[in-house]
């Protein structure tokens, strides 16, 4: 029964189950489970430091793509001008 249940986990939640067996052994020695937690803190740290790298890239990216399309808004060269006529008045 136990292993069947375990089949079922692994294809389910395959991450989960496999936490679940590292924390299950790492019950036996409380030493593990110590340097098991102090491993994850220092991955949460480090992938906080990505995100919020990640986060930054994206705002520069933002603030390009703006000032790219305010650039090309502004020299644009196929904006409608009137055309003056040979009388001297804009043409309609």
């Amino acid at each position: 029964m136990k292993r069947l249940i375990g089949k079922v986990l692994s294809r389910i939640a395959p991450r989960t189950y496999q936490n679940l067996r590292l924390l299950s052994e790492a019950n036996h020695s409380g030493d593990d489970l110590f340097a098991l937690l102090a491993d994850y803190e220092t991955e949460v740290r480090e992938l906080r430091a990505e995100l919020n790298e990640v986060r930054r890239d994206n705002r520069r990216v933002v603030e390009l793509y703006d000032l790219v399309f305010e650039r090309l808004q502004d020299d644009m060269p196929l904006t409608a001008r009137p055309v003056a006529s040979d009388d001297g008045r804009h043409a309609s």
